[in-house]
């Protein structure tokens, strides 16, 4: 690739639909569309938290798990739906302020991983490995299924991005 190439942000692409490269493009915008969907429902539920800082979020949530078929007095399901109900305005603001941020970020990557941009994979190895911290804290307290896929599916994640830049930097070193 040109130096000029890399500054306008074009690249070439293979012709051929083959091969580990094909593969590799193909989870990498698989990544893309995941972070895509996070950011969509990460800033649609900030903004419902920040727009409805007064809701009775408790009935909210207790009428929700009701509609899909939860019984909202189970031990997970009533303990979020009594810490949601008892979140003061502040608390709701953060929150939501945090969910649009990171839903942002969320965005960012989602876009450079499907235009195939080297910068992309590095901020999401970054923003992904420093959210693995937190998540391993999560599952020393309490190891349930869905925590314990969402940190294997993040480490797997990270370790597939290591590999593809150095994949990457090894063949730019040889051209």
């Amino acid at each position: 690739m040109s130096p000029a190439g890399s500054r306008t942000g074009f690249r070439k692409r293979r012709k051929s639909g083959h091969g580990a490269d094909s593969a590799s493009d193909r989870l990498l915008l698989l990544i893309a569309a995941e972070r895509a969907v996070r950011s969509i429902l990460l800033i649609a539920a900030g903004i419902v938290a920040v727009v409805h800082l007064n809701a009775d979020w408790g009935r909210t949530l207790s009428h929700l798990a009701r509609d899909v078929g939860l019984d909202p007095r189970q031990n997970a399901i009533g303990h979020l739906i009594s810490r949601a109900g008892a979140l003061s305005a502040k608390k709701k603001a953060e929150y939501g302020a945090v969910a649009i941020a990171y839903g942002l970020l969320e965005g960012v990557e989602a876009y450079g991983l499907w235009r195939r941009r080297l910068w992309a994979e590095y901020l999401t190895i970054v923003a992904t490995a420093l959210l693995l911290i937190p998540e391993v804290d999560t599952l020393l307290k309490k190891v349930t299924v869905l925590k314990a896929a969402g940190f294997v599916l993040n480490l797997v994640i990270v370790i597939f991005l290591i590999i593809r830049v150095r994949r990457k930097g090894r063949r730019q070193g040889q051209g």
